[in-house]
C-alpha cells in the first residue's frame, strides 16, 4: 500500500515537473521568436540589435515597471513598427 502511494506520488511530481519544464520552454521560445522579429525589423546585425533591443527594454523598465519580459519586447516591435508608419 505504502508503495503503491510513493510510486504514485513519483508520478505525480514527475508530471507536474514535466509541465513546468513545457510551459518555461515555450515561454522561451515565444520570446525568442519576438526577439527575432525586432531583429529583422531593424535592419541591423544580430548583435546591435541584440544591444538596441537591451537598451530599449531597460528604458521600458523605467517608464513601465512590473511588465513581463514579452511584453517589453512586443512593445519595442510595436514602436518601431509605429514609427516607420
Amino acid at each position: 500500500m505504502l508503495k503503491t502511494i510513493l510510486i504514485v506520488l513519483v508520478l505525480v511530481i514527475a508530471i507536474a515537473a514535466a509541465v513546468v519544464l513545457a510551459i518555461f520552454y515555450s515561454r522561451k521560445a515565444e520570446i525568442e521568436k519576438l526577439k527575432q522579429k525586432y531583429r529583422r525589423l531593424t535592419f541591423m546585425s544580430p548583435n546591435a540589435a541584440d544591444e538596441t533591443l537591451r537598451l530599449q527594454i531597460i528604458k521600458l523598465k523605467n517608464k513601465q515597471p512590473g511588465r513581463t519580459e514579452k511584453w517589453y519586447i512586443e512593445k519595442a516591435i510595436y514602436d518601431l513598427e509605429r514609427n516607420r508608419r
